[in-house]
């Protein structure tokens, strides 16, 4: 049987397709092992939403060249719908497949390489996943053209899949073991079906027999961010964690990225889910050093950012992203001044964070386990998305309630085992 390797970068929904893709070559007869192991074929599901990523998806291209047995080298994704294919093809890639192929790819490598696959084959009904939770994919692409942002050029416009799908989907999935969903889409608060949004598809999913917990990627602010805080306060499945992109705490700055909301209403929403929800991880995204971002409007952001409180901050400077309105605006700020600015951001995450775990130490709650810390020390995640350590030895998948007893490197929740959970894989 042709041995198959893969290797995805960027995003949780570019692992969602990942599974999608190596379960239809499964379904052809391939064997999936792991990456830098000699190999027939090898996929590099790539990104390119910012310069760097693409170039790492061309020498990630470049080494799978050099991989053992010389496979057979496919490059998929984002970085095949910039204009450049010839560079592509330079890289090394035999071939280069867009969002469109991807549906169809184990059919067109099969095809390449002259494999008669005997009988019919049949598309499997399950994406194929090696770790403890799985992402369900429910929409693709956005509409919203933020100034620094190629994605909607590479993934086009909003897309929903179909809810009966969706639903049909994680019923395979919760049947195959896994406790935990993790929802994702290019743009996750665009899904609509005949009037439904996101909300009304949560309420189905939690209602689906043997789940253990959903959880919720990023929200964008201005879609359904109000809608999905009431759900996620009154259903007890959903994970307590919520991801918001704040981008820039400076109404100026947000204007000129084209972003849909100012500083207040976005605080408003934070506060909001805050007093909602009880114990909420709180995550989001800032960029520093957008073009005109001078010290008063960083100084703005880093405000926002400390009045409020994130257990999770995701800083990074801006790089310019040619085919982007940002890449040609006026007031560019110094390399070192962005990175100064995302190391200051670094900080206060460290602070906050630590802060937010010590507020868990003597309470009970829920680790998703996911793998060993030697014989006698379990690991794995809460639903607030705060890695735990757990006494004794609960199998994988499981979902344990542990008595929070102290921290390991500021941030993490060392605990005891009290009972489990009802669920189990």
């Amino acid at each position: 049987m042709p041995r198959l390797a893969f290797k995805t970068l960027g995003c949780r929904l570019n692992q969602a397709e990942t599974a999608q893709m190596t379960a239809s070559f499964e379904a052809r007869g391939f064997t999936l092992v792991p990456h830098g192991d000699p190999c027939d074929v090898c996929v590099i599901h790539g990104c390119a939403v910012t310069r760097l990523a693409e170039r790492q998806s061309l020498r990630e291209v470049r080494a799978a060249k050099r991989l053992p047995g010389h496979p057979f080298v496919v490059l998929a994704g984002c970085p095949a719908e910039m204009k450049d294919h010839a560079g592509l093809q330079d890289a090394g890639a035999d071939l280069v497949v867009g969002q469109a192929g991807k549906a169809r790819l184990a059919e067109r490598v099969s095809h390449a390489l002259g494999l008669d696959v005997p009988g019919e084959i049949r598309e499997p009904r399950l994406p194929h996943f090696e770790g403890h939770r799985a992402w369900l994919k429910v929409q693709d692409g956005c509409d919203f053209r933020c100034a620094y942002c190629i994605v909607p050029d590479l993934r086009g416009p909003p897309v929903s899949r179909p809810m009966t799908e969706i639903l049909r989907e994680a019923e395979g999935l919760i049947e195959a073991g896994f406790p935990e969903l993790v929802l994702t889409g290019a743009n996750l608060g665009l899904w609509q079906e005949s009037g439904k949004t996101l909300p009304h598809l949560i309420e189905r999913l939690a209602g689906l027999p043997g789940l253990g917990r959903i959880r919720l990627s990023s929200i964008e602010v201005s879609t359904v961010e109000r809608e999905v805080i009431v759900c996620m306060a009154e259903c007890p499945k959903v994970c307590a964690f919520l991801h918001l992109p704040l981008q820039s705490g400076d109404d100026r700055i947000l204007a000129a990225m084209g972003r849909r909301y100012t500083a207040a209403q976005y605080r408003a929403i934070v506060e909001q889910a805050v007093a909602r929800i009880p114990r909420l991880g709180l995550g989001t995204d800032v960029i520093t050093g957008f073009p005109g971002e001078d010290d008063a409007a960083f100084a703005a952001t880093l405000a926002l950012l400390e009045a409020l409180p994130f257990s999770n901050i995701h800083p990074f400077p801006f790089s310019p992203r040619p085919g982007t309105r940002a890449a040609a605006l006026p007031g560019a700020v110094p390399v070192a001044v962005r990175k100064a600015r995302v190391a200051a951001l670094l900080a206060l995450k460290s602070r906050h964070r630590a802060a937010f775990a010590q507020s868990f130490v003597g309470q009970e709650v829920e680790v998703l386990i996911e793998g060993k810390k030697g014989d006698s020390c379990a690991i794995g995640w809460t639903r607030e998305y705060l890695e735990a350590r757990v006494d004794g030895a609960p199998p994988p998948k499981s979902l344990v309630r542990i008595r929070v007893t102290g921290l390991f490197n500021r941030s993490g929740l060392l605990g005891r085992r009290e009972e489990e959970a009802t669920h189990r894989s």
